[in-house]
């Protein structure tokens, strides 16, 4: 097996692991984590200094805060049709998930833990949404590789991240590992700005006011399931 073939199998194991613990998802994201730490040592460790310099910047501060509008927008779907966000909060609660793409463990294992609560948060009339930087090709990826039964929508060039004021650059440490592990932003996003969104879970009622939110500027914390679930059973 060649070494590259090597670390995607390293990688996937290590995701499948994480993903079948008996246990909430923040502790699956720590279990990925501490075998990602061991799988890619300098870039784990990249993350971290990463995340303190966007701690540091206030990345995320422009979101609209609990109780405010977020702002609408029209984004492209999987299928390339273009839709607008509003829309599927008129039957009920929406559930919104920034993610990165298909290459990030860390989004792969809170879509699915989403994809799980899906049933429960559809029962009551609402939805899920996951918004990305990628090309149509990616979203579908993403959609198929993690079997998710709600919306993939295209931020081309991340215009509406940007908006929020989730976005961030690389830089050129993370860039050049990324080319490493043959995750290519360019081609994936169609630009070569080398920027990302900085992954956050918004729940918006019916009547577009935030409910409830998460954004931290260390990517690999997402929201806890279950505060997610409470979120949106208030909201109903």
């Amino acid at each position: 097996m060649s070494e590259v073939g090597s670390v995607e199998t390293s990688v996937a194991e290590a995701f499948r692991r994480a993903d079948t613990l008996k246990a909430p998802l923040d502790e699956r994201l720590d279990h990925y984590m501490g075998e990602s730490r061991k799988l890619f040592p300098t870039l784990e460790s990249s993350y971290d200094d990463l995340a303190a310099r966007l701690r540091e910047n206030g990345v995320g501060g422009r979101v609209p805060g609990v109780g405010e509008t977020l702002p609408d927008v029209h984004l492209t779907d999987s299928e390339g049709h273009l839709v607008r966000l509003g829309s599927f909060m008129e039957l009920g609660p929406l559930v919104i998930s920034f993610n990165r793409g298909p290459w990030c463990g860390y989004c792969g294992l809170e879509l699915q833990a989403l994809a799980r609560a899906y049933p429960f948060i559809a029962s009551i009339g609402g939805d899920v949404v996951s918004i990305v930087p990628e090309l149509r090709p990616q979203a579908q990826a993403l959609q198929q590789k993690y079997g998710l039964p709600f919306s993939v929508l295209t931020d081309r060039n991340l215009v509406y991240a940007s908006a929020l004021g989730l976005v961030f650059r690389a830089g050129d440490t993370i860039r050049r590992l990324y080319e490493i592990l043959g995750i290519d932003l360019t081609q994936f996003q169609g630009n070569d700005g080398w920027l990302l969104p900085l992954p956050a879970t918004l729940v918006v009622g019916r009547d577009g006011l935030i409910k409830a939110r998460f954004i931290d500027p260390d990517f690999r914390n997402r929201m806890k399931t279950e505060d997610i679930l409470t979120a949106v059973s208030e909201a109903h």
